[in-house]
Parts: C-alpha cells; structure tokens; sequence
C-alpha cells in the first residue's frame, strides 16, 4: 500500500511539470503563428462579372427606356429638324429668269426636308405660265432640285390667250412680249383644227417667202388669211388646197406692193382688189 502511494504521487509530479511546460511554450507557438498569417489573393475585375451580378430585368428596362428616348427625338427631328437650306433650278429657259423662278420657291425653305410634299410643289409651279411640266426630288440632307420645261408659244388665240403648236392653249402674261407671234381666231373649242390649218397653210407658203401673220376662222368654217406682205386672202370653205396653189401662183406673177385683197372663193379664178393709187 505504501509502495503505491509514493508511485500515484511521484506521476503527479510529472504531470504537473508537463503541464508548466506545455503552458510557457504555447505563448510563443501562438505568436509565431500570429506572425506567420498568409495573405490572400484577390480575384482580377471583370465586366462579364459584373454583369452576371446585374439584373436580366434591370438590362431590358433600361434598353426599352433609352428606345423610347431616341425614337422621341427622331420624330421630333422630322418633325421640326432638317429644313430645306438650297433649291437648285435645272432647265434651258427662253420666257422666264431662273432668279424669277427661284422668288417662286422661297416658300419651301420655310419647310421640313421630310414632310416636303414633292407633288404639291410640282402642281404649284405647272401653275405658272409657260411652264409645260416640272419634275421635283429631293436630295439629302438638304436639297430641293427642280427641273423646268417651258412651253412654246407660237400663235396668240383669240388676243386673249397663247398657243403651242399642239394647238394647247397657255395663259397669257401681262408681261409676256407678243410681237412677231401670228395672231389666230376661231370658235372655242377649235384651237386644234385652226393650229393643223395654220401650220399646213404655213408650210405650203414657206415656198414663196410668203409669211402669214394672222388665220381666221368664222362661225360656218370659211377661211381667211393675212399675209405679211399685207394681202388679205380670202379661202372660203372649199377646196382649199387648190385655192392655195392659185394664191401661190398669184404671189409669183402679181406686183405685191399694190395688191390688197386676193378672192379665191371661184371655181378657178380670182378676185384681185387693188390698193387705191
């Protein structure tokens, strides 16, 4: 019994030394092991990253706001943006000045290069007289380009109106110079027929140097013609290209000076009035 007794006492003086000793070398394990904390990488920025972190409805949100935006400001740009800043005029023009054209169109830089209405500018200007048609584009960004054709006259109608050689009638400016044109007169509706006849009659005398300044024709359809030379020639209704070739004839053998009126209303003669001497 007393043997181990002094074993159980002899172990707890071991144990107790152990535990001293473990006890003043755990400071310095805890400081070394503070001392030695290693530091952790961090990751590199990325924007795919970044945008995994972002909300699919946030994204779409806002791609639909910004759609809006920029189709609120295109509206408003054809609306009221990109005026018309240059008219450029095309055409070979005889009547009317390209300057006097141009006063014609200030009206369309007032408006949107967009909502210009092209054939509303083309229906205004074949309005003017002795504009026969016009063609109008746009030219982006800015651009109007107008080209003219004019019409030619070549016959007044009834000293109220101008004539083409379709026999078309034109309006008559009050500016508009009408000398030297022949001077044509009929019933309404007959500006055709009396064109066909004057261009016929025209051409058969062009022959003979003759030039005639003025056709007429009467209610019953008798015809009269005025020569440059101052001849008045009287046609009638019938037969009248064989009254031509004799009034022909009559230009070739006749003083011209001293004759005033030519009657081919016979069957192969004339009447010759003489000017009084």
């Amino acid at each position: 019994m007393v043997v181990s007794s002094m074993k159980d006492q002899a172990n707890a003086v071991d144990s107790k030394r152990k535990n001293r000793s473990s006890q003043q070398g755990s400071p310095i394990r805890a400081a070394a092991n503070k001392g030695a904390t290693r530091l952790e990488e961090k990751a590199p920025f990325s924007f795919r990253r970044l945008a995994s972190l972002v909300p699919i409805w946030f994204v779409q949100s806002t791609f639909v706001v910004a759609l809006l935006i920029l189709s609120g400001w295109g509206l408003q740009q054809v609306r009221w943006g990109w005026p018309v800043e240059q008219v450029e005029i095309e055409g070979e023009f005889r009547y009317w000045q390209a300057e006097e054209l141009a006063t014609q169109l200030l009206w369309v830089k007032e408006q949107n290069f967009f909502s210009l209405d092209v054939r509303q500018v083309k229906y205004e200007l074949e309005q003017l007289a002795l504009i026969k048609s016009v063609q109008v584009k746009k030219v982006w960004p800015e651009t109007l380009v107008v080209k003219f054709k004019e019409d030619i006259p070549v016959a007044i109608w009834n000293q109220l109106t101008l004539l083409n050689p379709k026999g078309e009638e034109l309006v008559l400016p009050s500016s508009f110079d009408a000398e030297g044109l022949p001077r044509l007169f009929g019933p309404e509706q007959k500006t055709e027929q009396v064109m066909r006849q004057f261009q016929r009659f025209q051409s058969r005398l062009s022959a003979v140097d003759a030039v005639m300044v003025s056709l007429t024709m009467n209610t019953v359809g008798s015809w009269q013609v005025e020569l440059e030379n101052g001849w008045m020639i009287r046609l009638g209704r019938q037969q009248l290209e064989k009254r031509l070739e004799r009034l022909i004839e009559l230009l070739k053998i006749l003083p011209q000076e001293k004759v005033a009126v030519v009657d081919l209303r016979y069957g192969k003669g004339a009447a010759i009035q003489w000017l009084p001497v």
